[in-house]
């Protein structure tokens, strides 16, 4: 694969020591552009950014950011260059939330198409319940409209969740843009998400999850594997997502398995060339 990607969430536990040289090692692995995460770009102007890329040699392909932030930032987005905008992760648990968040997206997505910006969905395993659309991620992508509005397949969530990745991507063909190279070893099945809105928040209002509710969100992220060492079949999901029109294939890493998180980035990366 000529274009590899990576999310930079992977490697959460050091860009923010040392942005620069973060991007510049991420390059020197082999990878060719970068997603952003969070609203968090170095604390640079974009134009700098924009600038810092070049030299690297990195391009910036998207960002993961929640729909409320997004409007604000699409100005800093068109500057740096930016292709996507993508909320990562919504709160909607039944057809019916499922059906308001639907009209949020379409809000959004309109605001960034107007800009020239792409703004997509980026799944978990939530969107995996039942609908009467099939799932609930079906009743999203029926009901918002494409030319605002597309997907951004965590492959590795969506085969934990018990879904077919492939048959997914041909039953939306066209409406799947980018590919998040996640892999799974454990099917867990969709279960509904929990709604950090209600947690207490702290004085930064950032919220206080639960004990119970951290430790079994840490214990899931253990079922993202070795990238090629898991249960997907990524020829097949390959071909079925370049066949409908995806443009980017990504890297996300939530688990260190190597306790040593370039090795892991390393060794993802020698998979998904090999793709």
């Amino acid at each position: 694969m000529e274009k590899k990607y990576i999310q930079l969430y992977s490697l959460k536990d050091v860009i923010f020591n040392d942005f620069v040289g973060t991007l510049k090692r991420v390059k020197d692995i082999g990878y060719t552009g970068v997603e952003f995460f969070g609203g968090f770009f170095g604390e640079m102007e974009a134009k700098e950014l924009k600038k810092l890329l070049e030299d690297i040699g990195l391009e910036p392909i998207s960002a993961h950011l929640h729909s409320a932030q997004i409007p604000d930032i699409i100005p800093y987005a068109a500057e740096l260059g930016l292709k996507y905008l993508i909320d990562p992760m919504a709160h909607f648990n039944t057809y019916e939330e499922a059906l308001e968040m639907a009209k949020t997206f379409n809000e959004v997505g309109k605001k960034c198409k107007e800009a020239g910006i792409q703004f997509g969905y980026h799944n978990h395993r939530h969107e995996f319940l039942e609908s009467p659309d099939g799932y609930l991620m079906d009743t999203i992508i029926k009901n918002t409209n494409p030319d605002w509005v597309c997907v951004e397949l965590d492959v590795g969530w969506t085969v934990c969740a018990g879904a077919d990745a492939v048959a997914f991507i041909n039953k939306h063909a066209g409406r799947i843009k980018l590919i998040h190279v996640k892999e799974c070893g454990h099917v867990a099945g969709a279960e509904p998400a929990p709604d950090f809105s209600k947690f207490p928040k702290d004085e930064n209002g950032r919220p206080q999850i639960p004990p119970e509710v951290l430790q079994k969100l840490l214990a899931e992220l253990k079922w993202n594997s070795p990238a090629g060492k898991g249960l997907i079949d990524w020829k097949a999901v390959k071909d079925a997502a370049l066949a409908q029109g995806a443009e980017g294939f990504i890297i996300e890493r939530e688990y260190d398995y190597a306790n040593d998180i370039w090795k892991c980035i390393e060794e993802d990366h020698a998979f998904i060339a090999s793709l």
